[in-house]
């Protein structure tokens, strides 16, 4: 009897376990009731595609979704098919249920809609009651917006039907989207071109449309994609408990997301009339250079062609042979038509077409008569005289300082100095250190105060504009210029302002910076995204303390949470972007509070796109470079010592150096030195003892000849001991040599031979043309240094011989062609050619399948492990 009883308690036991289990297992379900906007699609009507399709994918695995939504449907028909039925059996406790429907109910009672709203409303009331007695969440939605422009403008073309919603809604206590009127803001802020992107449009050929089809209510997967996200984030704004179930935007991709960014930029962006009118030619327009800026950035940490390639077609669009620039007009003095002239100068360095420096010299001559204040500041625009605006200095300054160094123009950077020196005495607040947006200093402005001349507000996004111009001039200034402290203490103050006002709560920043509790403030996506540029930047390249670590992650983090929506595979979104902000001009700004509270925000405004570009790659480098420690990594320009005449007719070292953005420089080997946390250094001088001594890592490439360089400084005996030394002790020694008649080897030897090495006085592996196949080299697997690389790209190099105690590391067709040796407690690598210059590693020249960039990556992470532990 006894044991029955225990056998009878332990029966309960597991019983009750396992309900248990079962309840604990049942996932939350959200039903979805609709029409053809919110419904799933069949393969045939693809690329058409319901909302409803791409909620789904933005929750959490411990969220089921049932898609009840079907086209042609209205409230009515979707009760008398038994539909509704379905979806009330099915309901349980804690489910969610949204309900949209109107474009069919609309529909179905032209034309006296009015004499159905009541049943419509009705219906709607039935519904959230069912959902409720059963215990469920009901959320109901207003119907998406049609595209219906007319003379630019969207029409509304649902009556009073959305409005009937939100009257159901407010007199049953329920939560409700008003998704009319976020889709028609969506659409306004595209534009009558743009909006078509998001909709069924489609040319004659398409497999399912062989007509074509222009569709303004149904929405392709772009589309769906946007208002999914539109939707998730109302749940998160209106603080509905399912948001805690949506997926961060970081853990649906594979791509980081600065990559994610540039391919919706790319897809997204710039579409409209003012940028594709193939007559009137495209806009030129800073907050393109801005996103342009972006790209390039997304080009350098990733190699891939088609970001370079992206930038420099829309360059093409406006920059003609003769240099010229469409639709710029300098004579417009308006100081953001200067912003796109580093793009013009990147592309010149990268490429050396004249035509981008030519079209750079004309924006530069706008800088020289340009009007300026009586004490020497720029003009923000001739239209509005006497003023001075935070976003006029990163428009202007970048370009002018580095304009000064291509062209030798050393007075420049005076004058930049004296700009945000102007800028920050005028506008700085002593108390608080922020900024205000602008200075006039005629004091007429209606916006001004009569006695310091300043607008009223400290705008985030202008405070974001002259923080990044600070961090971008600080690349092009010189580092032994003496006033460069000044620069980066102007930086520093700006710095310490902005980390004071970081929101808390959400890490970001808001749009009136020191006003987070006033009503109607808001975050801001693009001026968050700036500071978080400015500070990581600031803290990799040592202008501010590591101390402010702790508030770029929490901002970087935030810029995350409250910015960033997943917009389709390998795809984000960029929310809550203010437009624009100005003060003064015909519809008069008065720069108040309620001014800037009445701008639109919007969701992927470039300005905000390009900002967020720039702060994510930033944050690639940042930490990358963070969770290393530091190294000196040191070019030798000394037996490599080639001089070219530059465009301002001086002679200037080139080939093979860090600085070099050309096909022969190292530019992009130095940022993948700098990513895994090395200090970058040139060395003028031979390789001694001395000269060595605070280096990890010495490159040698390509010491000249007679050929190179009138007199070369050639390798010998008493150097070649010395660096020897130096790599004994624990040195890691890089050499990159090349083949006979374009290299001095025998001398060189002198050194490789300490090394057990020999480089041969040959020349294998020579390419004819493009026939980039016979400058292949596969690596076989299992290899210690390229781990993951199968195949590269070396041309014209010279073989080496080695013997104990070096050992090949790769051969090609039986010669070697790298080796590398272990000496005392250093390391040499060596290989007969420069090999990883731009021209080979930038993505832009080899097919794809050659994988030198990633080779490079894994050749500096090689030798980094190869650095003597203290």
């Amino acid at each position: 009897m006894r044991h029955r009883f225990v056998f009878s308690i332990l029966t309960a036991i597991l019983i009750f376990g396992m309900c248990s289990f079962l309840v604990q297992e049942r996932k939350k379900t959200i039903w979805m009731m609709g029409d053809s906007t919110m419904a799933i699609k069949a393969e045939n009507k693809h690329p058409e595609t319901g909302w409803g399709e791409a909620f789904a994918n933005l929750f959490n695995e411990n969220i089921r979704i049932e898609n009840h939504a079907k086209n042609g449907k209205s409230t009515q028909s979707f009760i008398r098919e038994g539909r509704w039925d379905s979806v009330y059996r099915g309901i349980q406790a804690g489910d969610y249920v949204f309900i949209q429907f109107g474009h069919n109910d609309q529909k179905i009672t032209k034309p006296n809609p009015e004499l159905f709203i009541p049943q419509y409303k009705a219906n709607l009331a039935m519904f959230v009651k069912g959902v409720r007695e059963k215990k469920g969440i009901p959320i109901l939605m207003t119907p998406i917006a049609r595209r219906h422009f007319k003379d630019g403008q969207l029409l509304e073309t649902h009556g009073d039907y959305p409005n009937a919603v939100i009257r159901v809604a407010d007199s049953l206590g329920v939560d409700y989207i008003d998704m009319t009127k976020k889709t028609s803001q969506l659409l306004r802020s595209l534009g009558d071109g743009a909006s078509k992107h998001l909709f069924l449009h489609l040319d004659k050929g398409h497999v399912n449309y062989p007509n074509g089809v222009e569709d303004n209510t149904h929405l392709n997967k772009n589309g769906a994609m946007q208002l999914a996200n539109i939707v998730a984030e109302s749940l998160r704004e209106q603080h509905i408990a399912l948001a805690s179930d949506l997926k961060r935007a970081s853990s649906l991709a594979t791509l980081p997301l600065s990559e994610q960014m540039a391919r919706s930029a790319m897809e997204k962006l710039f579409q409209d009339n003012s940028f594709t009118d193939t007559v009137k030619g495209p806009k030129w327009t800073y907050d393109m250079g801005v996103v342009l800026e972006g790209i390039t950035e997304v080009w350098r940490n990733t190699a891939d062609a088609q970001y370079f390639n992206y930038v420099q077609q829309w360059m093409d669009r406006f920059v003609m042979e003769d240099g010229h620039i469409r639709n710029y007009r300098a004579d417009e003095y308006n100081i953001d038509h200067v912003k796109n002239g580093r793009t013009l100068l990147m592309l010149y360095e990268v490429t050396g077409k004249k035509k981008y420096l030519d079209a750079s010299h004309s924006l530069f001559n706008q800088l020289k008569t340009h009007p300026r204040t009586k004490e020497g500041g720029f003009w923000h625009k001739k239209i509005y005289p006497y003023q001075m605006w935070l976003d006029g200095l990163y428009m202007a300054q970048p370009f002018y300082v580095q304009y000064a160094g291509i062209m030798g123009l050393p007075e420049i950077y005076e004058d930049a100095v004296n700009q945000f020196t102007y800028m920050e005495n005028h506008a700085r607040d002593p108390r608080t250190g922020l900024l205000y947006h602008g200075w006039d200093e005629s004091k007429k402005e209606r916006w001004s105060n009569q006695k310091t001349g300043t607008s009223a507000h400290f705008w985030a996004r202008g405070m974001g504009w002259f923080s990044m111009g600070l961090v971008d001039v600080l690349d092009y200034f010189p580092q032994d210029h003496p006033r460069r402290k000044e620069l980066i203490a102007i930086l520093q103050r700006t710095m310490e302002a902005v980390r004071k006002v970081q929101d808390p709560k959400t890490g970001v920043w808001y749009d009136i910076v020191d006003l987070p509790s006033r009503a109607g403030n808001y975050v801001e996506a693009s001026a968050s995204s700036m500071f978080v540029y400015a500070m990581a930047k600031s803290i990799r390249k040592g202008y501010i303390s590591k101390a402010y670590q702790k508030s770029l992650e929490r901002a970087y983090q935030g810029l995350l949470n409250e910015f960033v929506r997943p917009s389709g595979d390998d795809r984000v979104d960029l929310i809550k972007v203010v437009a624009v902000s100005g003060l003064g001009g015909k519809k008069y700004r008065d720069g108040s509070f309620d001014y800037y509270m009445s701008e639109p925000v919007v969701a992927n405004d470039p300005k905000g796109v390009g900002a967020f570009l720039q702060a994510s790659a930033e944050m690639v480098a940042f930490h990358a470079n963070s969770k290393q420690k530091s190294f000196q990594v040191v070019l030798d320009n000394y037996y490599n010592n080639e001089y070219k005449k530059a465009v301002d007719g001086s002679m200037r070292p080139y080939h093979y150096l860090w600085d070099g953005q050309d096909n022969n420089g190292f530019s992009f080997l130095g940022r993948v030195f700098e990513e895994q946390g090395a200090e970058l250094k040139t060395l003028r001088a031979a390789g001694t003892k001395h000269n060595l001594k605070d280096a990890s890592v010495y490159i040698i490439a390509d010491p000249d000849t007679e050929k190179e360089t009138e007199r070369p400084n050639y390798m010998d005996e008493q150097q070649a001991n010395e660096i020897a030394q130096w790599v004994k002790q624990g040195g890691v020694l890089v050499l990159l040599l090349n083949d006979q008649g374009n290299c001095e080897l025998e001398k060189t030897n002198l050194l490789a031979q300490k090394f057990g090495l020999q480089f041969q006085l040959d020349s294998k592996n020579r390419v004819k043309g493009r026939n980039f196949e016979e400058g292949a080299i596969i690596i076989p697997a299992g290899n210690e240094v390229f781990k993951t690389t199968r195949k590269i790209y070396v041309k014209e190099l010279s073989t080496i011989s080695v013997e104990a105690p070096a050992k090949a590391l790769l051969k090609h067709q039986a010669d070697v062609v790298m080796a590398t040796t272990k000496y005392g407690k250093g390391t040499v690598f060596a290989l007969g050619d420069p090999w990883l210059y731009n021209e080979y590693v930038d993505g832009r020249k080899l097919p794809a399948e050659f994988q030198n960039f990633q080779a490079a990556q894994e050749l500096v992470s090689w030798l980094k492990e190869q650095i003597k532990k203290d």
